[in-house]
């Protein structure tokens, strides 16, 4: 199992839709400071159910949300979908993919979904129990 792709729009430095894939084998995502590496890695655990705001370097959960930049917009809502490899079958779920989706507005508001389904965020943590991550 690996992790295909990540989808971000609205979180954390990432206001506009931006996709990243990856191959396997890729382990390192490198740039200059200040561009956004770690609002990767947080944007990841966030879709996978973290509820720590200090575990993705915030003081509360809307913190990462766009906040606004100089000639940007702050956005009303977050929103990371994380696309994990399966052909391994790691996890019981009858799809060579499986797509992890967390939206989150200002109001507080959110949802999880797995593969396009709504679910809740228990379901969310029981399916990715058993895979190590």
């Amino acid at each position: 199992m690996h992790l295909r792709s990540i989808s971000m729009k609205g979180f954390k430095s990432f206001p506009h839709r931006t996709k990243l894939e990856f191959g396997t084998g890729v382990s390192v995502v490198v740039g200059p400071n200040g561009s956004g590496k770690s609002n990767i890695t947080d944007a990841v655990l966030w879709a996978m159910g973290e509820q720590s705001p200090l575990a993705v370097r915030g003081q509360s959960m809307q913190d990462v949300i766009f906040a606004g930049a100089h000639g940007v917009q702050a956005r009303a809502e977050a929103e990371v979908e994380v696309v994990l490899d399966n052909a391994s079958g790691a996890v019981d779920l009858p799809a060579g993919e499986i797509s992890i989706q967390r939206r989150l507005n200002r109001a507080g508001e959110g949802e999880y979904r797995v593969n396009g389904a709504r679910c809740r965020l228990i379901d969310v943590l029981e399916l990715l129990s058993d895979t190590g991550l």
